[in-house]
Protein backbone atom coordinates (compact mmCIF):
# COMPACT_ATOMS: atom_id res chain seq x y z
CA UNK A 1 0.00 0.00 0.00
CA UNK A 2 2.95 2.37 0.49
CA UNK A 3 3.28 3.13 -3.21
CA UNK A 4 -0.46 3.77 -3.64
CA UNK A 5 -0.56 6.04 -0.58
CA UNK A 6 2.50 7.97 -1.76
CA UNK A 7 0.87 8.57 -5.14
CA UNK A 8 -2.36 9.63 -3.43
CA UNK A 9 -0.58 12.19 -1.26
CA UNK A 10 1.12 13.68 -4.31
CA UNK A 11 -2.05 14.04 -6.39
CA UNK A 12 -4.49 15.39 -3.77
CA UNK A 13 -3.63 18.82 -2.39
CA UNK A 14 -6.06 18.44 0.51
CA UNK A 15 -3.75 15.72 1.89
CA UNK A 16 -0.70 17.99 2.04
CA UNK A 17 -0.86 17.97 5.85
CA UNK A 18 -0.12 14.24 6.28
CA UNK A 19 3.67 14.25 6.18
CA UNK A 20 4.09 17.26 8.45
CA UNK A 21 1.51 15.90 10.91
CA UNK A 22 3.44 12.64 11.25
CA UNK A 23 6.71 14.54 11.71
CA UNK A 24 5.29 16.95 14.29
CA UNK A 25 3.46 14.25 16.27
CA UNK A 26 5.82 11.24 16.39
CA UNK A 27 3.79 9.38 19.01
CA UNK A 28 0.44 9.75 17.21
CA UNK A 29 -1.06 7.23 14.82
CA UNK A 30 -2.79 8.48 11.68
CA UNK A 31 -5.08 6.17 9.71
CA UNK A 32 -6.85 6.58 6.40
CA UNK A 33 -10.12 4.69 6.78
CA UNK A 34 -13.35 3.75 5.02
CA UNK A 35 -14.34 4.33 1.43
CA UNK A 36 -11.03 5.83 0.31
CA UNK A 37 -9.18 2.66 1.29
CA UNK A 38 -11.76 0.58 -0.55
CA UNK A 39 -11.44 2.69 -3.70
CA UNK A 40 -7.64 2.62 -3.61
CA UNK A 41 -7.68 -1.17 -3.46
CA UNK A 42 -10.20 -1.25 -6.32
CA UNK A 43 -8.07 1.28 -8.24
CA UNK A 44 -11.09 3.58 -8.43
CA UNK A 45 -9.10 6.80 -8.32
CA UNK A 46 -11.14 9.93 -8.96
CA UNK A 47 -10.21 13.58 -8.94
CA UNK A 48 -12.51 14.24 -6.01
CA UNK A 49 -12.36 11.55 -3.36
CA UNK A 50 -13.75 11.69 0.15
CA UNK A 51 -11.02 11.18 2.74
CA UNK A 52 -11.67 10.05 6.31
CA UNK A 53 -8.90 9.94 8.91
CA UNK A 54 -8.72 8.57 12.42
CA UNK A 55 -6.04 9.87 14.81
CA UNK A 56 -4.99 7.74 17.76
CA UNK A 57 -2.87 8.60 20.82
CA UNK A 58 -3.27 12.36 20.50
CA UNK A 59 -5.56 14.41 22.70
CA UNK A 60 -8.49 16.29 21.23
CA UNK A 61 -7.05 19.66 22.29
CA UNK A 62 -3.74 19.00 20.54
CA UNK A 63 -5.55 17.91 17.38
CA UNK A 64 -7.57 21.13 17.38
CA UNK A 65 -4.48 23.28 17.96
CA UNK A 66 -2.33 21.60 15.28
CA UNK A 67 -4.95 21.62 12.53
CA UNK A 68 -6.34 25.02 13.55
CA UNK A 69 -2.97 26.60 12.78
CA UNK A 70 -2.82 25.04 9.33
CA UNK A 71 -6.23 25.66 7.82
CA UNK A 72 -9.94 25.76 8.53
CA UNK A 73 -11.13 23.28 11.14
CA UNK A 74 -14.81 22.86 12.02
CA UNK A 75 -16.36 20.50 14.56
CA UNK A 76 -19.44 19.23 12.75
CA UNK A 77 -21.45 18.06 15.73
CA UNK A 78 -21.50 15.94 18.82
CA UNK A 79 -23.36 13.11 17.11
CA UNK A 80 -20.36 11.75 15.24
CA UNK A 81 -17.55 13.76 16.80
CA UNK A 82 -15.95 14.52 13.43
CA UNK A 83 -13.89 17.52 12.34
CA UNK A 84 -13.97 18.96 8.84
CA UNK A 85 -10.57 20.24 7.74
CA UNK A 86 -9.42 22.28 4.75
CA UNK A 87 -5.70 23.14 4.45
CA UNK A 88 -4.87 26.84 4.13
CA UNK A 89 -4.86 28.07 0.54
CA UNK A 90 -7.47 25.60 -0.68
CA UNK A 91 -11.23 25.99 -1.11
CA UNK A 92 -14.11 23.53 -0.87
CA UNK A 93 -15.21 24.18 -4.45
CA UNK A 94 -12.10 22.56 -5.92
CA UNK A 95 -11.24 20.29 -2.99
CA UNK A 96 -13.48 18.28 -0.66
CA UNK A 97 -13.17 18.76 3.09
CA UNK A 98 -11.16 16.10 4.92
CA UNK A 99 -12.88 14.30 7.80
CA UNK A 100 -10.80 13.81 10.94
CA UNK A 101 -11.88 11.95 14.08
CA UNK A 102 -10.65 10.20 17.16
CA UNK A 103 -11.32 6.47 17.37
CA UNK A 104 -14.85 5.97 18.60
CA UNK A 105 -17.55 3.51 19.46
CA UNK A 106 -21.17 3.94 18.50
CA UNK A 107 -24.17 2.36 20.19
CA UNK A 108 -27.77 2.98 19.29
CA UNK A 109 -29.35 5.47 21.67
CA UNK A 110 -32.10 4.19 23.95
CA UNK A 111 -34.76 5.93 21.86
CA UNK A 112 -33.31 4.84 18.53
CA UNK A 113 -35.55 3.06 16.03
CA UNK A 114 -32.87 2.81 13.39
CA UNK A 115 -32.65 6.44 12.33
CA UNK A 116 -29.57 7.98 10.83
CA UNK A 117 -27.42 9.63 13.55
CA UNK A 118 -29.41 8.08 16.40
CA UNK A 119 -26.20 6.99 18.12
CA UNK A 120 -24.45 7.52 21.41
CA UNK A 121 -20.84 8.21 20.43
CA UNK A 122 -17.85 7.71 22.70
CA UNK A 123 -14.50 9.01 21.44
CA UNK A 124 -11.30 7.69 22.97
CA UNK A 125 -7.80 8.52 21.72
CA UNK A 126 -6.53 5.19 23.11
CA UNK A 127 -9.22 3.03 21.54
CA UNK A 128 -7.69 0.38 19.23
CA UNK A 129 -8.26 1.08 15.56
CA UNK A 130 -9.84 -2.37 15.15
CA UNK A 131 -12.50 -1.38 17.67
CA UNK A 132 -13.25 1.75 15.67
CA UNK A 133 -13.57 -0.28 12.47
CA UNK A 134 -16.00 -2.70 14.13
CA UNK A 135 -18.76 -0.07 14.20
CA UNK A 136 -18.77 0.35 10.40
CA UNK A 137 -21.41 -0.93 8.01
CA UNK A 138 -19.75 -3.27 5.49
CA UNK A 139 -16.46 -5.13 5.50
CA UNK A 140 -15.20 -3.36 2.39
CA UNK A 141 -15.59 -0.06 4.29
CA UNK A 142 -14.05 -1.40 7.52
CA UNK A 143 -10.39 -1.25 6.51
CA UNK A 144 -7.69 1.25 7.43
CA UNK A 145 -4.18 2.13 6.33
CA UNK A 146 -1.57 3.14 8.92
CA UNK A 147 -0.02 6.16 7.20
CA UNK A 148 3.16 5.89 9.24
CA UNK A 149 3.89 2.27 8.31
CA UNK A 150 1.76 1.69 5.21
CA UNK A 151 0.18 -1.36 6.86
CA UNK A 152 -3.35 -2.39 5.84
CA UNK A 153 -5.56 -3.12 8.85
CA UNK A 154 -8.34 -5.48 7.79
CA UNK A 155 -9.93 -7.22 10.80
CA UNK A 156 -13.14 -8.26 8.98
CA UNK A 157 -11.62 -9.62 5.76
CA UNK A 158 -12.79 -6.74 3.61
CA UNK A 159 -9.95 -7.35 1.16
CA UNK A 160 -11.19 -10.88 0.56
CA UNK A 161 -14.70 -9.54 -0.05
CA UNK A 162 -13.30 -7.04 -2.55
CA UNK A 163 -11.53 -9.85 -4.37
CA UNK A 164 -14.73 -11.91 -4.42
CA UNK A 165 -16.77 -8.82 -5.35
CA UNK A 166 -19.10 -9.22 -2.39
CA UNK A 167 -21.03 -6.89 -0.06
CA UNK A 168 -21.06 -8.28 3.47
CA UNK A 169 -22.11 -6.57 6.69
CA UNK A 170 -19.66 -6.21 9.56
CA UNK A 171 -20.62 -8.66 12.27
CA UNK A 172 -24.30 -9.57 12.43
CA UNK A 173 -26.11 -7.93 9.52
CA UNK A 174 -29.44 -7.58 11.33
CA UNK A 175 -27.75 -5.63 14.14
CA UNK A 176 -26.00 -3.31 11.68
CA UNK A 177 -29.28 -2.48 9.96
CA UNK A 178 -31.22 -2.04 13.18
CA UNK A 179 -28.61 0.53 14.22
CA UNK A 180 -29.15 2.50 11.01
CA UNK A 181 -31.85 1.47 8.56
CA UNK A 182 -30.36 3.55 5.75
CA UNK A 183 -27.43 1.13 5.63
CA UNK A 184 -29.65 -1.27 3.72
CA UNK A 185 -29.99 1.22 0.87
CA UNK A 186 -26.28 1.93 1.02
CA UNK A 187 -25.50 -1.76 0.65
CA UNK A 188 -27.73 -2.01 -2.41
CA UNK A 189 -26.04 1.08 -3.85
CA UNK A 190 -22.55 -0.35 -3.36
CA UNK A 191 -23.58 -3.62 -5.00
CA UNK A 192 -25.05 -1.76 -7.95
CA UNK A 193 -22.19 0.72 -8.40
CA UNK A 194 -19.40 -1.81 -8.00
CA UNK A 195 -21.13 -4.69 -9.81
CA UNK A 196 -20.81 -6.79 -6.65
CA UNK A 197 -23.16 -9.38 -5.22
CA UNK A 198 -24.74 -9.03 -1.79
CA UNK A 199 -23.74 -11.91 0.49
CA UNK A 200 -26.62 -14.25 1.40
CA UNK A 201 -26.92 -13.40 5.12
CA UNK A 202 -26.74 -9.69 4.36
CA UNK A 203 -29.42 -10.08 1.68
CA UNK A 204 -31.73 -11.93 4.07
CA UNK A 205 -31.22 -9.27 6.73
CA UNK A 206 -32.20 -6.54 4.25
CA UNK A 207 -35.27 -8.50 3.16
CA UNK A 208 -36.28 -8.87 6.80
CA UNK A 209 -35.67 -5.28 7.89
CA UNK A 210 -36.64 -3.30 4.79
CA UNK A 211 -40.28 -3.16 5.91
CA UNK A 212 -39.17 -0.65 8.57
CA UNK A 213 -37.60 1.83 6.12
CA UNK A 214 -40.82 3.87 6.01
CA UNK A 215 -41.64 3.67 9.72
CA UNK A 216 -42.44 6.90 11.52
CA UNK A 217 -41.24 8.32 14.81
CA UNK A 218 -44.63 9.81 15.45
CA UNK A 219 -47.67 9.43 13.26
CA UNK A 220 -50.73 11.54 13.95
CA UNK A 221 -52.39 10.98 10.58
CA UNK A 222 -52.53 8.14 8.03
CA UNK A 223 -50.36 10.05 5.58
CA UNK A 224 -47.75 12.78 6.05
CA UNK A 225 -49.57 16.09 5.77
CA UNK A 226 -48.45 19.66 6.16
CA UNK A 227 -48.61 20.80 9.75
CA UNK A 228 -48.66 17.32 11.29
CA UNK A 229 -45.96 15.91 13.54
CA UNK A 230 -45.36 13.02 11.16
CA UNK A 231 -41.66 12.26 10.89
CA UNK A 232 -39.97 9.34 9.21
CA UNK A 233 -37.27 7.47 11.11
CA UNK A 234 -35.07 7.62 8.00
CA UNK A 235 -35.12 11.17 6.55
CA UNK A 236 -36.48 11.35 3.03
CA UNK A 237 -33.41 13.28 1.88
CA UNK A 238 -31.29 10.27 2.87
CA UNK A 239 -33.63 7.90 1.02
CA UNK A 240 -33.66 10.15 -2.05
CA UNK A 241 -29.89 10.47 -2.15
CA UNK A 242 -29.31 6.72 -1.89
CA UNK A 243 -32.00 5.79 -4.44
CA UNK A 244 -30.81 8.43 -6.91
CA UNK A 245 -27.19 7.29 -6.64
CA UNK A 246 -28.29 3.69 -7.13
CA UNK A 247 -30.53 4.35 -10.13
CA UNK A 248 -28.02 6.69 -11.77
CA UNK A 249 -25.03 4.39 -12.08
CA UNK A 250 -26.36 1.29 -13.80
CA UNK A 251 -30.16 1.13 -13.97
CA UNK A 252 -30.35 -2.50 -15.06
CA UNK A 253 -28.00 -3.69 -12.32
CA UNK A 254 -29.71 -1.40 -9.83
CA UNK A 255 -33.14 -2.88 -10.55
CA UNK A 256 -31.79 -6.38 -10.02
CA UNK A 257 -30.49 -5.55 -6.54
CA UNK A 258 -33.42 -3.34 -5.57
CA UNK A 259 -35.86 -6.07 -6.54
CA UNK A 260 -34.03 -9.03 -4.95
CA UNK A 261 -33.71 -7.24 -1.59
CA UNK A 262 -37.32 -6.02 -1.50
CA UNK A 263 -36.36 -2.34 -1.65
CA UNK A 264 -38.14 -1.79 -4.96
CA UNK A 265 -41.43 -3.08 -3.54
CA UNK A 266 -41.25 -0.50 -0.75
CA UNK A 267 -41.13 2.48 -3.11
CA UNK A 268 -42.31 1.62 -6.63
CA UNK A 269 -44.58 -0.67 -8.60
CA UNK A 270 -42.56 -3.65 -9.70
CA UNK A 271 -44.46 -5.15 -12.63
CA UNK A 272 -41.89 -6.45 -15.12
CA UNK A 273 -43.60 -4.61 -18.00
CA UNK A 274 -42.70 -1.37 -16.20
CA UNK A 275 -39.14 -2.43 -15.48
CA UNK A 276 -38.15 -3.95 -18.83
CA UNK A 277 -37.61 -0.68 -20.76
CA UNK A 278 -35.42 0.69 -17.95
CA UNK A 279 -32.92 -2.10 -18.41
CA UNK A 280 -31.80 -0.55 -21.72
CA UNK A 281 -30.78 2.75 -20.10
CA UNK A 282 -27.20 3.75 -19.37
CA UNK A 283 -25.64 5.86 -16.63
CA UNK A 284 -26.77 9.36 -15.63
CA UNK A 285 -30.34 9.07 -16.91
CA UNK A 286 -32.14 9.40 -13.59
CA UNK A 287 -35.02 11.51 -14.99
CA UNK A 288 -35.81 8.85 -17.58
CA UNK A 289 -35.58 6.06 -15.00
CA UNK A 290 -37.99 7.76 -12.60
CA UNK A 291 -40.41 8.66 -15.40
CA UNK A 292 -40.54 5.07 -16.58
CA UNK A 293 -41.06 3.79 -13.04
CA UNK A 294 -43.99 6.18 -12.48
CA UNK A 295 -45.49 6.28 -15.97
CA UNK A 296 -48.75 4.51 -15.07
CA UNK A 297 -49.66 6.85 -12.19
CA UNK A 298 -51.75 10.01 -12.07
CA UNK A 299 -50.25 13.32 -10.95
CA UNK A 300 -51.34 12.99 -7.32
CA UNK A 301 -49.86 9.50 -7.00
CA UNK A 302 -46.65 10.65 -8.69
CA UNK A 303 -46.33 13.47 -6.17
CA UNK A 304 -46.86 11.01 -3.30
CA UNK A 305 -44.22 8.62 -4.68
CA UNK A 306 -41.67 11.39 -5.13
CA UNK A 307 -42.30 12.54 -1.55
CA UNK A 308 -42.08 8.98 -0.20
CA UNK A 309 -38.78 8.31 -1.97
CA UNK A 310 -37.30 11.73 -1.24
CA UNK A 311 -36.41 12.10 -4.91
CA UNK A 312 -38.08 15.53 -4.90
CA UNK A 313 -35.88 16.77 -2.03
CA UNK A 314 -32.36 16.70 -3.46
CA UNK A 315 -30.47 20.04 -3.64
CA UNK A 316 -30.86 22.10 -6.80
CA UNK A 317 -27.11 21.98 -7.40
CA UNK A 318 -26.99 18.17 -7.23
CA UNK A 319 -26.28 16.20 -10.40
CA UNK A 320 -28.74 13.62 -9.09
CA UNK A 321 -31.68 15.99 -8.79
CA UNK A 322 -34.82 15.47 -10.82
CA UNK A 323 -37.38 18.19 -11.42
CA UNK A 324 -40.84 16.97 -10.36
CA UNK A 325 -42.40 19.23 -13.01
CA UNK A 326 -40.45 17.31 -15.67
CA UNK A 327 -41.72 13.98 -14.37
CA UNK A 328 -45.32 15.26 -14.36
CA UNK A 329 -44.94 16.53 -17.94
CA UNK A 330 -43.27 13.41 -19.32
CA UNK A 331 -45.84 11.09 -17.77
CA UNK A 332 -48.73 13.25 -19.01
CA UNK A 333 -47.32 13.16 -22.54
CA UNK A 334 -46.75 9.41 -22.43
CA UNK A 335 -50.30 8.86 -21.23
CA UNK A 336 -51.66 11.08 -24.01
CA UNK A 337 -52.30 8.57 -26.77
CA UNK A 338 -52.71 11.20 -29.47
CA UNK A 339 -51.41 9.83 -32.73
CA UNK A 340 -48.52 11.21 -34.71
CA UNK A 341 -50.84 13.19 -37.02
CA UNK A 342 -51.89 15.49 -34.17
CA UNK A 343 -48.24 16.33 -33.46
CA UNK A 344 -47.60 17.04 -37.13
CA UNK A 345 -50.57 19.41 -37.37
CA UNK A 346 -50.48 21.19 -34.00
CA UNK A 347 -49.67 24.89 -33.96
CA UNK A 348 -46.01 25.49 -34.72
CA UNK A 349 -45.58 27.77 -31.70
CA UNK A 350 -47.01 25.08 -29.42
CA UNK A 351 -44.82 22.43 -31.04
CA UNK A 352 -41.76 24.62 -30.43
CA UNK A 353 -42.63 25.11 -26.77
CA UNK A 354 -43.25 21.43 -26.19
CA UNK A 355 -40.56 19.70 -28.19
CA UNK A 356 -37.80 22.03 -29.39
CA UNK A 357 -35.84 22.07 -26.14
CA UNK A 358 -33.97 19.77 -23.74
CA UNK A 359 -37.23 18.38 -22.37
CA UNK A 360 -38.37 17.53 -25.90
CA UNK A 361 -35.13 15.65 -26.57
CA UNK A 362 -35.63 13.50 -23.50
CA UNK A 363 -39.25 12.87 -24.48
CA UNK A 364 -38.19 11.59 -27.90
CA UNK A 365 -35.73 9.29 -26.15
CA UNK A 366 -38.54 7.99 -23.93
CA UNK A 367 -40.68 7.32 -27.00
CA UNK A 368 -37.85 5.35 -28.59
CA UNK A 369 -37.35 3.30 -25.43
CA UNK A 370 -41.07 2.46 -25.39
CA UNK A 371 -41.06 1.56 -29.10
CA UNK A 372 -43.31 4.49 -30.04
CA UNK A 373 -41.15 5.21 -33.06
CA UNK A 374 -43.81 6.79 -35.29
CA UNK A 375 -44.48 9.56 -32.80
CA UNK A 376 -40.74 10.04 -32.17
CA UNK A 377 -40.00 10.33 -35.88
CA UNK A 378 -42.85 12.79 -36.39
CA UNK A 379 -41.38 15.06 -33.72
CA UNK A 380 -37.84 14.76 -35.06
CA UNK A 381 -38.84 15.29 -38.71
CA UNK A 382 -40.88 18.39 -37.95
CA UNK A 383 -38.15 19.80 -35.75
CA UNK A 384 -35.52 19.15 -38.44
CA UNK A 385 -37.66 20.91 -41.06
CA UNK A 386 -38.04 24.03 -38.90
CA UNK A 387 -34.33 24.16 -38.05
CA UNK A 388 -33.37 23.75 -41.70
CA UNK A 389 -35.80 26.48 -42.75
CA UNK A 390 -33.95 28.93 -40.49
CA UNK A 391 -30.45 27.49 -41.00
CA UNK A 392 -29.85 26.99 -37.27
CA UNK A 393 -28.29 24.13 -35.36
CA UNK A 394 -30.08 22.05 -32.78
CA UNK A 395 -30.28 23.95 -29.45
CA UNK A 396 -29.72 27.25 -31.29
CA UNK A 397 -32.68 29.61 -30.76
CA UNK A 398 -34.65 30.94 -33.70
CA UNK A 399 -34.85 34.73 -33.22
CA UNK A 400 -38.28 36.35 -33.12
CA UNK A 401 -39.11 38.72 -35.97
CA UNK A 402 -41.15 41.13 -33.82
CA UNK A 403 -41.32 41.96 -30.13
CA UNK A 404 -44.13 42.91 -27.79
CA UNK A 405 -43.18 46.57 -28.20
CA UNK A 406 -43.67 46.28 -31.95
CA UNK A 407 -47.23 45.16 -31.31
CA UNK A 408 -47.88 47.85 -28.71
CA UNK A 409 -46.63 50.52 -31.12
CA UNK A 410 -49.58 49.73 -33.38
CA UNK A 411 -51.91 51.07 -30.69
CA UNK A 412 -53.05 47.72 -29.28
CA UNK A 413 -53.41 47.76 -25.50
CA UNK A 414 -51.18 45.54 -23.39
CA UNK A 415 -52.86 42.26 -22.56
CA UNK A 416 -53.86 38.90 -23.94
CA UNK A 417 -54.28 40.23 -27.50
CA UNK A 418 -50.54 41.01 -27.69
CA UNK A 419 -49.66 37.45 -26.72
CA UNK A 420 -52.13 36.00 -29.25
CA UNK A 421 -50.70 38.10 -32.09
CA UNK A 422 -47.10 37.15 -31.23
CA UNK A 423 -48.02 33.45 -31.07
CA UNK A 424 -49.81 33.67 -34.42
CA UNK A 425 -46.81 35.40 -35.96
CA UNK A 426 -44.54 32.74 -34.50
CA UNK A 427 -46.69 30.11 -36.21
CA UNK A 428 -46.24 31.88 -39.56
CA UNK A 429 -42.51 32.25 -38.98
CA UNK A 430 -41.84 28.62 -37.99
CA UNK A 431 -43.95 27.33 -40.86
CA UNK A 432 -41.75 29.36 -43.23
CA UNK A 433 -44.51 31.63 -44.52
CA UNK A 434 -42.96 34.80 -43.06
CA UNK A 435 -39.18 34.99 -43.16
CA UNK A 436 -38.24 38.67 -42.67
CA UNK A 437 -38.98 41.46 -40.25
CA UNK A 438 -40.46 43.57 -43.05
CA UNK A 439 -42.94 40.85 -43.97
CA UNK A 440 -43.75 40.39 -40.30
CA UNK A 441 -44.60 44.09 -40.00
CA UNK A 442 -46.85 43.88 -43.06
CA UNK A 443 -48.62 40.88 -41.54
CA UNK A 444 -49.11 42.73 -38.24
CA UNK A 445 -50.57 45.74 -40.02
CA UNK A 446 -53.14 43.58 -41.73
CA UNK A 447 -54.04 41.88 -38.42
CA UNK A 448 -54.63 45.22 -36.71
Amino acid sequence: MKEEISQLLQTHKELSFVESFLNDNPDAELYLVGGAVRDILLKRHTKKMDFDFVIRLLEKEKIEKWFGLRGKLDFVGKTFGVYKFMPAGLNHIDNPFVDIALPRTETSSLKSKGGYKEFDVQSDAKLPIKKDLSRRDFTINAMAVDLRTGELIDPFKGMKDLEQRRIRAVGKATDRFKEDLSRMLRGVRFASELHFVIEEKTTRAIQKQIKHINDAKEKLSPEPVEGSKFEYIVPRETIGSELAKTLTKNPSNALKHLKSTGVLDMFFETDETLLKPIRSLTENQITLVVTLLLRNLDQKDIANKLALTGLDSLPHESDLRIEPSDIFWFVAQLQDKSNANIISTMRASKFETMFMNARGKLFVQLLRILDEHAKAETIENRKTKILKQWSVEDDEPIPSLLSGNDVLNTGIQAGQKVRELLDSLRDEQLEGRILTREKAKEWLTHQV
